[in-house]
């Protein structure tokens, strides 16, 4: 008797647990447990997708311990690589914003949303020189789009949110505060400006990802350029972003826009001067900024000209963005889409002012001489004959150089009057009409790598051609 009843006493509280455990599992969270926190995740994760990108490369297949003996020789085959980063939806249609080092290489992209769904998806145009990307959904539906915020209005110390798939760790969320703006990072041998930091974890996989506030708004791209920091993390304004992918979406591309003014730096930024010995800190002129940009020339019918802006005006800041050399000035220019206003914080005779500045569409005539103004030399292309008569035997026209400007960085490289060019970024010139499409193309990745051929000798230069 005394057994039956310890096992109805042990069935009773079983299922009063039980009962219990089902009570609180139907529970709704208390409202100290969903926070605003939780309340931005909820509004956004749906549009938030994991990125796989899919790569061919030709590998050598390794050799056996015979092949040392014998020499056996084993055919180069195709491997697949995969990258993983993230992205968010910003377009219902299915378009998708990420870094555009997540897809560079890849030839196949498949995007896996937080339901379990995947999806094959194209690339619709890039940004290099921002390191932005636009994606298209290939399916015929509308998708959840991520809500969209500002940068214009972010306080320091304000709640930030990642989400993303860092380390192949799908859909995950960190939580930290906005540490600082207009942040400049400098990594790999490059520079890159106009940085939201914060110290919400960010890792390789969260790039292109979404940074959010606490409302649930995207506030930025994620992107893990200093790999190796620890408690830091930097993203890409949402409002720059915004700019050039809908450029992408409409056009395909980001064109070039002219400006019509050029601009030197005035000083270093202060935490790099303050490292200087006081006979290397750099010399303040009277009535100019201690940082910022000088205009150097204004062409005349150009934007420049007809918004007032003037050779010694100090260019300090392009809209919300301060501006501390010429390098981020290009920068902050660099992704304007042509027919776009943009305000110029100017300081001129020690007061400052604003201009409205629109830029124009950049020609391919105006990209070549650009180019040739910034490295120093003159380009011309050369007929059959004439190229014969240099002692170039060929069947094609040729770019030759006219001459080269002393003290430049044609100059300093070395060329001189009968060099020919041969390619531009692996693009092989052979008329005007080709070396102007590549060195226009060189203006959106910042850089242009020239072939040149002197006699029978193949040498590459790199140059600016920001």
């Amino acid at each position: 008797m005394f057994v039956r009843k310890s096992v109805f006493v042990s069935l009773a509280v079983a299922v009063l647990f039980g009962a219990a455990a089902a009570s609180a599992q139907g529970k709704p969270p208390s409202s100290a447990r969903r926070t605003p926190i939780v309340l931005a995740v909820e509004r956004t994760k749906s549009a938030v997708v994991n990125i796989s990108a899919q790569e061919i490369v030709r590998a050598q297949q390794a050799r056996g311990p015979l092949d040392l003996f014998f020499g056996g020789y084993r055919a180069p085959r195709n491997e697949v690589r995969t990258s993983l980063g993230s992205g968010f939806v910003f377009d219902a249609a299915g378009y998708v914003l990420t870094n555009y080092h997540v897809v560079a290489n890849g030839t196949r992209i498949q995007v896996s949303f937080d339901d379990g769904s995947d999806f094959v998806a194209k690339v619709v145009g890039t940004d290099p020189g921002g390191d932005l990307a636009v994606l298209k959904i290939e399916a015929r539906r509308t998708f959840p789009a991520a809500p969209l915020g500002s940068t214009q209005d972010l306080m320091l110390g304000e709640p930030a949110v990642a989400i993303g798939n860092p380390l192949g760790l799908n859909h995950s969320v960190t939580v930290g505060a906005i540490s600082a703006l207009h942040r400049t990072v400098r990594a790999e041998g490059r520079s890159y400006y106009d940085f939201i930091q914060t110290d919400a974890s960010i890792n390789p996989g969260n790039s292109g990802g979404p940074l959010l506030n606490a409302d649930g708004d995207v506030i930025g791209i994620n992107s893990a350029v200093f790999a190796g920091a620890q408690g830091i993390g930097f993203a890409i304004p949402i409002d720059r972003a915004l700019r050039v992918a809908r450029e992408l979406v409409r056009s395909g591309e980001i064109a070039d826009g002219y400006w019509g003014f050029d601009a030197e730096s005035l000083g270093l930024d202060p935490a790099e001067a303050a490292q200087l010995p006081p006979e290397r800190q750099p010399k303040v002129r009277e009535g100019f900024p201690k940082v910022g940009a000088r205009v150097v020339l204004v062409e005349g019918d150009s934007p420049a000209n007809a918004s007032g802006l003037r050779i010694d005006d100090a260019i300090v800041r392009v809209d919300s963005s301060p501006v501390r050399d010429a390098d981020e000035l290009r920068f902050l220019l660099h992704d304007v889409p042509p027919g776009t206003a943009i305000k110029l914080g100017v300081v001129r005779s020690g007061s400052e002012t604003e201009l409205t500045v629109t830029s124009r569409k950049l020609t391919p005539e105006q990209a070549q001489i650009k180019f040739e103004t910034k490295v120093g030399l003159a380009l011309v292309e050369l007929s059959p004959k004439e190229a014969r008569e240099l002692g170039y035997d060929t069947p094609h026209p040729v770019i030759g150089v006219k001459f080269v400007q002393k003290n430049t960085p044609a100059a300093q490289a070395g060329l001189r009057r009968g060099d020919l060019v041969r390619s531009v970024n692996s693009a092989e010139v052979e008329s005007l009409a080709d070396l102007r499409t590549a060195v226009a193309q060189a203006r959106r990745s910042g850089k242009a790598v020239v072939l040149m051929q002197r006699g029978s000798q193949l040498v590459e230069f790199t140059f600016d051609a920001g």
